[in-house]
Parts: structure tokens; sequence; C-alpha cells
């Protein structure tokens, strides 16, 4: 899971850049004025990897608490993950709301809210409060307090799947040591997904049928429902194949995928377990590997699969 500690790196230097002039108007204009010139020497050195203007921006004894409680120190933990420029693929972070106060002539407190985006699913939304004081006759950070928001349950979290919604198509498989080949194709596979009218469930249907496109009868049509469970207080599914096959899954987001713990009976009795691990791209787009742990004691290699949306669904 993506944590809110990653803001002890990045939080101030984007707050103060466009912060209301509540500062402002109670007097307080140069001192505003040189904490957002720090915080953007704060940003600049992040950007650059320049690890002893980041030290020089915390006081000596400057600590962080992030969301799980854990105490950490300042200047060590925003120079050493700085080091070199930030990754192009890096979470990204939006400061939704602050406010600027001063509780003396050399202390200031900065309250906000922020947003961590990350490719696919909800943003993670938290809270912070940042801790400047006049050192040495400069705007220094002495603390960092972070706090996340409670994270969505229940059809707030189904929510979060509605990107599924649509026609999908699968355009590319590969399964270690197990390519397609002219004599040997894979199979032809495409997948409707729908929300029922009350938007408890999404109904996901997937249709498998032979790559030579042989007799309708030979494919594969699985059924499956996906809603949050009260008793477990987890998203589940259920699927029913009609080969007589059948499957439970548990799904939990970590970061910007959905994992999907499988558990499958086949026709024969014989019993299966996998990870499928749903990477959507925020567009049309989403790739699926599945990790097979066991089957029938013995394992398969992974899969991983690409789905295409070919056209919207309808949604109540």
């Amino acid at each position: 899971m993506l944590r809110l500690r990653i803001l002890g790196l990045v939080l101030f230097a984007g707050a103060f850049a466009g912060s209301p002039a509540a500062a402002e108007q109670s007097g307080r204009e140069a001192d505003a004025a040189a904490i957002r010139a720090a915080a953007k020497a704060y940003v600049d050195a992040l950007k650059s990897g320049d690890t002893k203007t980041l030290s020089g921006l915390w006081t000596a004894d400057g600590d962080i608490v992030d969301d799980l409680g854990q105490v950490l120190r300042g200047r060590e933990t925003v120079a050493a993950p700085a080091a070199g420029p930030r990754p192009a693929d890096a979470p990204e972070f939006t400061i939704t709301e602050t406010n600027l106060r001063f509780l003396t002539a050399d202390v200031a407190i900065e309250d906000g809210q922020v947003e961590v985006h990350a490719p696919g699913g909800n943003p993670l939304e938290g809270r912070f409060t940042a801790t400047w004081v006049r050192d040495g006759g400069t705007w220094k950070l002495a603390a960092l307090r972070e706090a996340r928001d409670p994270e969505p349950t229940g059809p707030e979290l189904l929510r979060d799947l509605d990107w599924m919604v649509g026609e999908w198509k699968a355009v590319d498989e590969t399964a270690a040591g197990a390519a397609a080949t002219p004599e040997k194709p894979h199979a032809e596979m495409s997948m409707s997904v729908r929300w029922n009218d009350t938007r408890t469930f999404l109904h996901r249907e997937l249709r498998i049928r032979p790559a030579d496109g042989g007799d309708k009868a030979a494919g594969l049509v699985i059924s499956q429902r996906i809603g949050w469970d009260p008793l477990s207080r987890r998203i589940r599914s259920w699927a029913f194949g009609s080969d007589g096959s059948h499957s439970e899954a548990t799904w939990v987001r970590d970061g910007g995928s959905w994992v999907a713990h499988t558990a499958s009976v086949q026709p024969d009795g014989s019993q299966t377990a996998s990870i499928n691990v749903y990477a959507f791209d925020g567009k049309n787009r989403c790739t699926v590997r599945s990790l097979h742990t066991h089957v029938g004691g013995e394992h398969l290699p992974p899969v991983v699969l690409t789905l295409v949306r070919t056209s919207e669904g309808n949604t109540p």
C-alpha cells in the first residue's frame, strides 16, 4: 500500500507555492513570503537531488511523525531518499487546502489537506501539520505531522472498481514457455462488465472461445458478481463457469492495482488457487497478471494478459 510517509519529501514543497493570503492579512507579509521562498528552494532541491540544501531547510532536531506514528529525523529522512532526480513515474501530490498562521513572531503553523495520486484507482487523501521556525534569521522546518484519512469501505470502496465497466477484448497473452504460434494460437477472450440496478454488484461475464473459431459449445462462459461482503468487510466475488467450475475471490487494492486472491473448483473436483493482479492505465487498457499458487499440487507458469476496452458500458 502506498503510504503517506513519502509526504515528508514533498509536502511543504508545494504547500506554500499558492497558499492563501491569510498570513498577509494579519500583517505577516514578509514572513509569509520568506516561508514561501524556503518552500520553493525545497522543491527545487528535491528535483535536482541537492541533499545539502534539503538538510539545511530543517532544524537540527526537526522530526517527522508519519501516519503510522513512527518518529523520524527530519534531516536524515528527507536527504537520503532524495538523492538524484525524482522518478518520472513517482506518485503525484496535490495540496487541496492550506491554512498558515503565526503562533509567535518566530513560529508558524501550516495545516493542510493533500492527495496522493498513483496510476489507477482513486487518490489517497491525508492531512498534515508543518511547523516553521525562525532559526538563525531564516525560516526552517521544525516538525511535520502526517495523518491519513480513513480508508473507504463498503459501497464507497466498491465504486473504485467503476473503471472496469464496459466491453473488453484480450489483445495479447503471454505465458512462460507457452507463447502463441500459428500452429497453436491462444484462445479468444472478451469481457463485459456492468453494474446492477442498485450499484451494489458488478456483473462480469467472460467469454472464451478456441482461437480456431470452433464450435461455440467448445467455448467457456464465466459469470461473476463482485460486491461488498458485509460479513467479512471486504470486496468479494463469486463466479460460475458454463463447464461447471466455480470460484470465490477476495479483492484488495494495492497502490494503483487491484489484487484478487482466488480459490477455484474445477469440473473434475480438483482445486486451484491463484493471485490475479489488475493494473489499469487510467484510460482503456488493463494488464492482468495471473499467478497460480497451486493447481492440483502442480505449479503452472504465470500468465500476462492485456485487455483493451472496445466500448463504454451503461451504468445505472
